[in-house]
């Protein structure tokens, strides 16, 4: 009931009570027109010397489509079933397809081990993640620390990632995380029926931006291919080495044979070339089986080239790299209308708690 009474103390706002509120607050803030000029004027200043402070960004842009292979399997289903190991080979890496690639892209383990790649920055050869921490100055905060660790923080070139230590993994996550979360690399499918897919880095420096992206399709294209192949790779390698024992009987047979016709040239010894006999249809047969094997292991390699991936790059990193910039003229716009907007705020919200604004048009009746 009160609450309803309450309600009837105030007047239902209409078109014509909304634009005479309006009158009062334009004439309030036309009476402050100078405190909002100098405001104004001083955000600009204030953007004016931002576009001389902020550093610029440089975006590397890199594309390419990647062209996945049917994997083959007729030769290696073929030499399987010779040997009887037809459950041992199977097609891999059949589940691991183009759109992981996009996810490695973006992956903790594709980004530090790129920053833990070599660099030359500034004539000498360092981490990317020295030369990063370098340019944003990240390693003179480390210096200033209390922490030992951070105090002498640095990733030189060839260090064992087991023998890290915690604030070198720390470090390493930080910069990563920040390059995801914060959108500085960006990696996209132009449309899912196409693969074609862009990959954008920014950072403040044009060289580490153009040779992040580079390094950074490198490491995830070679890693990618390794594990799509990785089962056919074994499959050869195993394969190589029956080949190998093979040939060894082979030429073994061939050795004793040779050396038993030496030896039993007479013919009264006839009963010693048995022994010879023997050798020979062994070496026969080692052959036979040596010269399949041999064809089976081109078919095993001709299978492991059809299943590995390709990566067409299409556009490539180039200098000068896309640079943003905020211009003085962006940055005295900018910087005015965030100003303005601000003061304005201020002085409604000031205006209307001074009870000028319900004095000079009351809400209740």
């Amino acid at each position: 009931m009160a609450s309803t009474t309450q309600h009837s103390n105030f007047k239902e706002l209409t078109l014509t009570d909304l634009r005479a509120m309006l009158k009062v607050w334009w004439k309030a803030m036309l009476g402050k027109w100078l405190i909002i000029v100098l405001v104004g004027l001083t955000g600009g200043a204030i953007g004016l010397g931002a576009s001389f402070i902020i550093k610029p960004k440089y975006t590397a842009h890199l594309s390419f489509a990647l062209i996945e292979k049917g994997g083959g399997g007729g030769g290696l289903a073929s030499l399987a079933s010779s040997f009887g190991l037809g459950g041992l080979f199977g097609g891999g890496g059949s589940a691991f397809s183009g759109d992981n690639l996009l996810q490695i892209l973006q992956s903790r383990y594709a980004v530090e081990s790129t920053l833990l790649s070599p660099i030359d920055f500034n004539g000498q050869k360092m981490t990317m993640m020295d030369a990063y921490a370098q340019f944003m100055e990240m390693d003179k905060g480390w210096r200033k620390s209390k922490d030992p660790q951070l105090a002498s923080m640095s990733f030189p070139i060839g260090q064992p990632r087991e023998t890290f230590s915690r604030a070198q993994d720390s470090v390493l996550y930080e910069v990563y995380y920040q390059f995801v979360s914060s959108r500085l690399l960006k990696v996209t499918r132009r449309d899912k029926k196409i693969s074609i897919v862009t990959v954008d880095f920014k950072s403040k420096n044009e060289q580490f931006s153009k040779v992040f992206v580079e390094e950074l399709m490198n490491r995830t294209y070679e890693f990618y291919k390794n594990t799509r192949t990785s089962q056919s790779r074994v499959n050869i390698d195993v394969m190589q080495q029956t080949a190998d024992s093979i040939r060894n009987l082979y030429e073994t047979a061939m050795s004793r044979s040779a050396g038993i016709s030496q030896v039993n040239v007479n013919k009264a010894f006839s009963m010693a070339a048995v022994p010879r006999m023997k050798y020979e249809n062994d070496a026969q047969m080692y052959g036979a089986v040596y010269g399949e094997v041999l064809k089976n292991l081109e078919t095993l390699k001709l299978d492991l080239a059809r299943e590995t991936p390709l990566v067409q790059i299409i556009d490539t990193p180039r200098y000068p790299l896309k640079k943003d910039k905020l211009g003085k003229i962006k940055g005295i716009a900018l910087g005015g209308f965030i100003a303005g907007i601000l003061i304005v705020f201020i002085l409604t919200l000031n205006f209307y708690l001074s009870g000028k604004f319900t004095n000079s048009y009351p809400l209740q009746e």
